[in-house]
């Protein structure tokens, strides 16, 4: 008898330590006070603009007709109060936007075409911005990446897609579009599928850790998948009702076999 009782308190202390602790969704637990963390160069996180990408383009000048050309939303502003949020849907992106030709250029009124591809944003806009000065009047260019979207997905409170209107956007920062993970994440493999041209690539993040600055994938690109992944305890967790009532019968069948062996 007492060796099915033994065999029922191990079991019932291996349930019982099987429980996570809070400390495994703490991010960046190892860092200390006043800690430098060393991140990868600005050049490195910004995305490249190549063939399929659009943009919304900007040029505003003191000439009401040049502007009217340019930014048609202006007139929407005043009367029904939308301007520039029209673009920020996947249909506003490719009704109003400007999408990169295969030829990697830009067709614009009156400026004719651009070439952008192979650039980034952030050096796309001066390209835009002399070639805008070169026929218009204290023209002020503004350039923003419309499709950049993430998908985010697995033990988050919120999978989904969704759209980055910066130049560069964070595996945390994405984690937080979600809402932030569930209790069964683990935040030690975080992983992020890039497609490319020809294949796609896996990168694996370590969250808990202070170097996931200086990782390859912790600043995302357009069209990047982040999936957290679920916890080894998650499958415990979801059957404990069917640990309980396993133990409840266990414990009900030594009881029996007790009373009987008396």
């Amino acid at each position: 008898m007492n060796k099915y009782l033994n065999l029922f308190f191990i079991v019932s202390l291996i349930s019982l330590f099987s429980c996570r602790s809070s400390k495994d969704l703490i991010l960046m637990k190892d860092a200390t006070n006043d800690d430098l963390f060393k991140g990868l160069p600005l050049q490195t996180t910004e995305h490249i603009l190549k063939a399929g990408d659009i943009l919304y383009i900007s040029i505003k000048t003191m000439n009401a007709e040049v502007n009217a050309v340019f930014n048609p939303e202006s007139n929407m502003e005043t009367s029904t109060g939308q301007g520039y949020q029209k673009y920020t849907t996947p249909s506003g992106a490719y009704l109003y936007g400007y999408e990169i030709g295969a030829d990697g250029a830009i067709k614009l009124p009156m400026l004719g075409k651009i070439q952008v591809a192979g650039v980034s944003v952030s050096q796309a806009e001066p390209i835009v911005q002399k070639k805008a000065d070169e026929l218009i009047n204290d023209a002020i260019v503004k350039v923003k990446l419309l499709n950049f979207k993430i998908t985010v997905t697995g033990e988050v409170r919120n999978p989904g897609v969704y759209y980055n209107y910066n130049n560069s956007i964070t595996v945390i920062e994405a984690l937080a579009m979600a809402n932030g993970n569930t209790d069964y994440a683990t935040i030690k493999t975080v992983m992020v599928i890039r497609p490319g041209a020809e294949q796609n690539k896996s990168y694996f993040l370590d969250l808990s850790s202070k170097n996931i600055f200086a990782a390859e994938a912790f600043y995302l690109q357009p069209n990047d998948y982040v999936v957290v992944q679920p916890d080894r305890y998650k499958n415990f967790q979801l059957n404990s009702q069917a640990y309980s009532l396993f133990f409840s019968s266990l414990s009900l069948l030594l009881a029996v076999l007790g009373f009987v062996i008396k």
